[in-house]
């Protein structure tokens, strides 16, 4: 899911005001594409004075790039700067790349820079390789005060990545990717002034005027998802649609998902407005809006609170607006969003062990011990024999378990917290609690009842949960803790 969607058309001229001197800028409210040539036509003045950069890999579509650059827009030429990024994966085909890129640069005028890869992933993946190009073109940006990246992207990268995003489960703003303008980092321009050509048109116009490209031969090897999308699954539809354009028929889909998506985020941004977003979201009037509009308004709330955005928090609001039930919920690296049915609000790991309500029972002893949520926990001392060891396979964990214990440690229980700590039976190391019973498919409900039982400091069995690795019964022990929640 994506980052901050609250960006319509109407307002990348503010936005990009900071960037570039953008006062006459009236970006199209029509086609994508020409929204993405206005803004080079405006950096095209020849009083303008910003740098450009292109991101050309050597393939036909950003080879095309380049020539219609320099022939739509000359006086970018001397502003220009072609970037290479060498992923250095194919050895001397890689370097043939980035040399014919080089070259090229040279042939028409432009200003070139690139980088290689040095450390090569030993897990090479697609998120791993754009991860890797994105952060050159971050640091490539900043060596030449540049705030606009151009990139090659066509009609046919729209098919594919609506297929992947599809596959995925993305929402209206994943699935209306990738956009004419998107802005990267929050301080730079990405423009794809090219969404209005298929990679055919640009083969065609490259070899009627006699240029070359370098092919990447893995793009039509099927070791990535979009390289199976390309090659195996876009075919087969096209051949099954028969007559129907699929590339231009999921291209306008996509056209038609970014207007639904511009309008959700157009309503949002109409409730959102003037709203302090910081750690708190009221929902009092919300209940009656559509689902998309609170799923975009919840993107928004965690963006705001520099918190991930995934489509599971974002389901979980929802679930949780629905109910109305007071709960906590983990939205990662130890941060939580608490409801109390009228507003959320965001808390952190020190937040959540000063939360009011908590209790505690210290000094547990042999015989029942009456826990402040009206259950009992029993604790007897046994014998292990040959039938305690044939009877650990039957035991009901959600109300039992068996515990070796030294004689004088200190047993407590205490009201259960998601970020407490146990090491799951047969493991080495700690995992907190909350993210175990999330696997265990525990309701949140039920979890905010149930009791830990710690011995000297240290979790020992919680119900639901086998006995900590740390307690369990080995062949050597002759005494245990039957310990038993009702």
């Amino acid at each position: 899911m994506s980052g901050s969607i609250l960006v319509s058309r109407s307002d990348f001229k503010m936005q990009i005001r900071g960037f570039i001197a953008y006062e006459k800028a009236k970006i199209a409210d029509h086609k994508s594409f020409e929204a993405a040539n206005e803004i080079l036509e405006l950096l095209n003045e020849k009083n303008k004075k910003e740098v450009v950069c292109i991101a050309c890999s050597g393939g036909s579509d950003s080879v095309f790039l380049v020539k219609y650059i320099l022939e739509k827009f000359p006086n970018l030429r001397s502003r220009l700067v072609i970037l290479h990024f060498n992923h250095n994966l194919r050895g001397q085909d890689s370097d043939g790349d980035e040399q014919f890129v080089k070259t090229l640069a040279k042939d028409w005028g432009v200003a070139f820079y690139s980088e290689k890869l040095v450390n090569r992933p030993t897990n090479v993946s697609e998120d791993r390789l754009r991860r890797l190009r994105n952060e050159f073109f971050e640091r490539a940006l900043e060596k030449f005060n540049s705030k606009v990246l151009v990139l090659g992207h066509q009609k046919n990268d729209i098919a594919e990545t609506l297929l992947m995003r599809m596959i995925r489960g993305s929402d209206t703003a994943g699935l209306s990717s990738p956009r004419a303008i998107t802005i990267f980092r929050g301080k730079y321009l990405k423009l794809r002034p090219l969404l209005n050509f298929t990679k055919r048109e640009m083969e065609i116009c490259l070899k009627s005027s006699k240029i070359e490209w370098r092919d990447d031969k893995t793009n039509f090897e099927n070791d990535f998802f979009r390289n199976k999308i390309r090659n195996i699954i876009l075919p087969k539809i096209q051949e099954i649609a028969g007559h129907f354009d699929v590339v231009e028929n999921l291209a306008s889909v996509r056209q038609n998902l970014e207007e639904a998506d511009d309008a959700i985020t157009f309503f949002a941004k109409k409730y959102l407005n003037g709203r302090d977003l910081k750690e708190k979201l009221i929902i009092s009037d919300l209940k009656k809006f559509p689902t998309a509009l609170l799923r975009k308004i919840f993107v928004e709330f965690l963006v705001a609170n520099n918190l991930d955005v995934r489509r599971s928090y974002v389901q979980t609001f929802l679930d949780k607006m629905h109910l109305g039930k007071t709960t906590v919920f983990s939205v990662g690296k130890q941060n939580f969003i608490k409801f109390d049915g009228d507003s959320f609000c965001v808390t952190t790991k020190e937040d959540d062990e000063k939360e009011d309500g908590g209790w505690v029972v210290e000094d547990l002893k042999i015989g029942q011990n009456h826990l402040p949520n009206g259950k009992i926990l029993d604790i007897q001392s046994v014998k292990i024999s040959k039938k305690l060891w044939e009877n650990l396979k039957n035991i009901d964990r959600k109300k039992q378990c068996y515990a070796v214990v030294e004689k004088t440690s200190k047993i407590s229980v205490k009201k259960y917290k998601p970020l407490f700590k146990y090491t799951p039976f047969g493991h080495n190391s700690e995992r907190k609690l909350g993210d175990i019973l999330t696997v265990k498919i525990v309701p949140k409900e039920d979890r905010r009842l149930l009791p830990v039982v710690f011995v000297n400091g240290r979790v020992c069995w919680v119900p639901h949960l086998p006995v900590s690795d740390y307690f369990k019964i080995k062949t050597k022990d002759s005494e245990a803790l039957l310990l038993t929640y009702a």
